[in-house]
């Protein structure tokens, strides 16, 4: 804007305020002399006292929270002062910002910050410094520093109620698990809201380990199937996983992925997900009732969030210890907060009408949902470590709510305390080129036996097991036999034997496969396409076998069904009204489906 329209643009915001309220603004300066009685004088004065070295006067007259206030303000959000941030950083407001200003009862003191901040227009809500003031503002005021968020030590020893999770092997351990039960049609969800059953939950957790086993879930419906949960909807979040017919299976490219390395396929599922709309996570806070009706119009992007959690992420120390609520200050702080609601007056506990959370903070909502997404699916995919307590606070920052008293936790997510970036994450971020998990080069010596069964001269690695668990069926720790219906399901799918070939070649110094293996292999490589699909049909019952071959034979319907054996026929769909058009000109009626 040039500068004679910041001119009037400051003007024009001086004019909207009252004389009562421009006057202790000029008051709270003694250096700006008597306050001209006229309005018009008035504001001409406050804009001249401003134009010259009256601008550092005020500024240095200012206390170090109040100064902060400008700075911050200046550089961080284009002159508005933003309380919540504010809070975040420097836990009070100046009193400017807190007091109900009257000319006759509040000290002149605290008008200073009046100088720099105003309302933005007659109707509008909140404080901002004007473009005007801005320009000189910068001449005169530094920058803050950026925001950093500084590891910390963990309590020495470690509570008993609390615990430390390192993920970063234990989720390329666990998505090993997931594929296989993937491959084998295990993992079903709802048609309807894509979303695993109870029972689902309950059988992955027993394979699992589970972050919390033996807490009572009475207050944290869930608390025991966290895991499960994140890993199924990661999975399909997927580009490579499909859902058919409310079954999780492999895609083509899905099965090609069995062959890379475990943590570039963390990385995928991890990027997929970011971006993923079909889920949102809020949801899992399953209190704060609202969210769906007309109160879903109003949540916000769901991409848009987890990508300002994955930003604050990347700026967290790598390989440090860094406590919930300081991430989650720097969140606001740094800028990197984000809202999940435009209309939080929708939102209600409890009761729609007692309950109403249109004073929520930002730890009862955003909070909740950003440790959702740091325990359910950072630290599940193996990004953070984290340490974690019960749930249940024995000082909860909820009891300003409406039957808040009567709850020991808001979530099932509350009892996370830290969290840590470690080497994984710090690669599925992107802020390494490379992880070094020596399980990928490992190559443990095998022999190919008879009958298919592969022996491992010591127990295989994880990104080994991942591999062979495509092809084979487990008989013990060191012994796997090649399983014909996993490798024909491969090849149905457009997958390849070959990188199981080049497995056994590298692992196994016999100079030859066995016969009856190589017999088996090249069955299986061969006949994948033996039987093609050639449509749908409908199938037809006839009273009995004379009547079946009458209909076969007779030279209206011959043409339009096929002998199926015994009493059936079969016909095309799309020929079914040809079919009982002949059908009745034959002599024979049809049966309404």
């Amino acid at each position: 804007m040039p500068a004679n329209n910041n001119d009037q643009a400051f003007l024009d915001i001086l004019n909207l305020l009252t004389v009562d309220q421009l006057k202790p603004r000029f008051k709270s300066c003694l250096a700006a002399g008597t306050a001209p009685t006229r309005k018009a004088d008035l504001v001409s004065a406050i804009k001249a006292w401003l134009s010259g070295g009256g601008l550092a006067l005020v500024w240095q007259s200012l206390s170090p929270l109040e100064q902060q206030a400008v700075r911050t303000s200046l550089y961080r959000s284009d002159g508005w002062f933003d309380e919540r941030r504010f809070t975040a950083e420097f836990g009070v407001l100046p009193a400017w910002f807190t007091e109900c200003y009257h000319y006759y009862h509040t000290p002149a003191e605290q008008y200073k910050l009046g100088w720099f901040f105003y309302p933005p227009g007659r109707y509008q809500d909140g404080q901002r410094i004007p473009d005007w003031l801005q320009d000189r503002l910068k001449l005169l005021v530094s920058a803050p520093d950026i925001a950093e968020l500084s590891p910390v030590e963990l309590p020495t020893p470690l509570p008993e109620h609390m615990v430390i999770v390192e993920r970063d092997k234990a989720a390329t351990r666990e998505l090993r698990l997931m594929l296989a039960l993937l491959q084998e049609g295990e993992l079903k969800v709802s048609d309807k809201t894509a979303l695993p059953s109870k029972a689902l939950l309950q059988k992955v957790s027993t394979r699992l380990e589970e972050y919390y086993s033996g807490v009572s879930d009475e207050d944290a419906p869930g608390v025991g199937h966290i895991k499960a949960f994140g890993w199924v909807m990661l999975l399909q979040a997927s580009r490579w996983v499909q859902r058919k017919s409310g079954r999780l299976i492999l895609t083509s490219e899905g099965l090609r992925q069995l062959s890379a390395p475990l943590h570039q396929t963390l990385r995928t599922v991890w990027q997929d997900w970011l971006d993923n709309v079909s889920q949102d996570e809020f949801a899992r806070i399953e209190i704060v009732k609202g969210q769906t009706g007309k109160g879903a119009q109003y949540l916000t992007s769901v991409p848009d969030r987890r990508y300002a959690i994955e930003a604050a992420l990347t700026e967290s120390p790598a390989g440090g210890w860094v406590s919930y609520p300081d991430f989650s200050r720097f969140m606001l702080t740094a800028g990197h907060e984000f809202e999940v609601t435009e209309d939080v007056s929708a939102l209600y506990m409890f009761d729609r009408h007692y309950g109403t959370l249109h004073n929520a903070n930002w730890e009862m909502l955003q909070g909740r949902y950003l440790r959702c997404v740091l325990l359910e699916y950072a630290a599940t995919l193996g990004l953070i470590d984290v340490v974690l307590a019960p749930p249940q606070q024995p000082e909860p920052d909820y009891d300003n709510i409406w039957c808040g008293e009567d709850v020991e936790c808001l979530s099932r997510y509350d009892g996370l305390l830290y969290i840590r970036l470690n080497a994984l994450g710090a690669y599925c971020l992107g802020l390494t080129k490379s992880y070094e998990d020596s399980s990928v080069s490992q190559q443990t010596p095998l022999t190919l036996y008879k009958n298919g069964r592969l022996g491992f001269s010591q127990p295989p690695s994880e990104a080994e097991l991942l591999l062979i668990e495509g092809y084979a069926d487990g008989l013990d720790y060191h012994n796997w036999r090649l399983s014909q219906e996993k490798m024909l399901t491969l090849l149905e799918n457009g997958g390849s034997l070959a990188p199981l070939r080049d497995f056994i070649a590298k692992r196994d110094s016999q100079p030859f496969l066995p016969q009856d293996a190589e017999r088996l292999l090249a069955n299986c490589e061969s006949n994948a396409g033996a039987v093609t699909p050639a449509g749908t049909v409908l199938l037809l019952h006839c009273r009995d076998e004379q009547t079946a071959a009458a209909i076969g034979a007779h030279p209206l319907t011959a043409s339009l069904c096929q002998s199926a054996g015994d009493n059936r026929l079969l016909i095309e769909p799309s020929r079914e009204p040809d079919f009982r058009q002949a059908l009745h000109q034959a002599g024979y009626g049809l049966a309404v489906r």
